[in-house]
């Protein structure tokens, strides 16, 4: 009976994994529409509740405690527990990761408002094109430059440095290592501007990606997306003035001759 019962438990797990997996596939299909489609908005936060996985455990447990024997009842619980506990632990893992991709906001010149920002965690930067301002934030700091007052600006992402082991104990110390080196690469990479300022030279402004992780190449070829966009869009506006700037004084003097 118990046997019966438990591949009937393992029949209804991989049903719900089955269905987790079409719902996937239609949020992939609908998701190319993404950040382009929504620029100027903030993207939807996820929630731990709404996890497909979450829903299996509970789903699993109700029926454990609806169709199965009271006898059997406590020995189904307790062989769903480390299925469950997997579940649950990669459910939280994906949680965390499409929270850090759902935190960034970029409004990039809504309805032609000329102002261009770019929001993520402690850190932002916004052009306004109609004042001439560039402001930067970073934790407590904040300040606002004219355009003739930032010098450069690049762009740099760090990646690598990772370790693999194949023994119990190297795994260990290669996992700390990683996660270390992972932390390290984030901190180091980011949109860098150069201004004329003696208390604050250069900024660094983060980024993360919106699709993937960041150690990994989907997530590094995403943030390295955003940086160019962002690169462009300084072209384009900040020179843009400047090189108007210098034409409107070059005409001026031309006058005075």
């Amino acid at each position: 009976m118990i046997c019966l019962s438990f591949e009937l438990v393992q029949k209804c797990v991989v049903k719900a994994v089955t269905n987790q997996l079409v719902m996937v596939n239609i949020t992939l299909k609908v998701s190319k529409m993404d950040s382009a489609a929504l620029n100027g908005q903030k993207l939807r936060k996820p929630s731990f509740f709404r996890s497909i996985r979450l829903w299996i455990v509970v789903l699993v447990i109700v029926w454990i405690l609806a169709d199965s024997n009271p006898k059997d009842t406590a020995g189904f619980l307790f062989m769903w527990t480390l299925p469950a506990f997997f579940l649950l632990l990669t459910a939280y893992v994906s949680y965390t990761h499409k929270k850090a991709n759902a935190s960034t906001v970029d409004l990039l010149n809504v309805n032609d408002n000329g102002l261009w920002s770019h929001e993520f965690q402690d850190s932002k930067m916004t052009i306004d094109t109609n004042s001439e301002l560039l402001t930067l934030e970073a934790g407590k700091r904040k300040k606002a430059y004219k355009f003739s007052d930032v010098k450069n600006w690049r762009y740099h992402l760090a990646s690598g440095g990772e370790i693999v082991a194949f023994d119990l104990v190297g795994i260990a110390g290669a996992k700390g290592h990683n996660n270390l080196t992972r932390l390290k690469n984030f901190e180091n990479s980011g949109f860098f501007i150069q201004v004329k300022d003696i208390e604050c030279p250069e900024w660094q402004i983060k980024f993360h990606p919106r699709k993937g992780r960041f150690h990994h190449e989907r997530g590094i070829r995403d943030t390295e997306m955003q940086l160019k966009q962002w690169c462009e869009i300084f072209d384009q506006t900040l020179n843009k003035t400047t090189a108007t700037q210098e034409l409107s004084i070059s005409n001026k003097g031309l006058r005075n001759e």
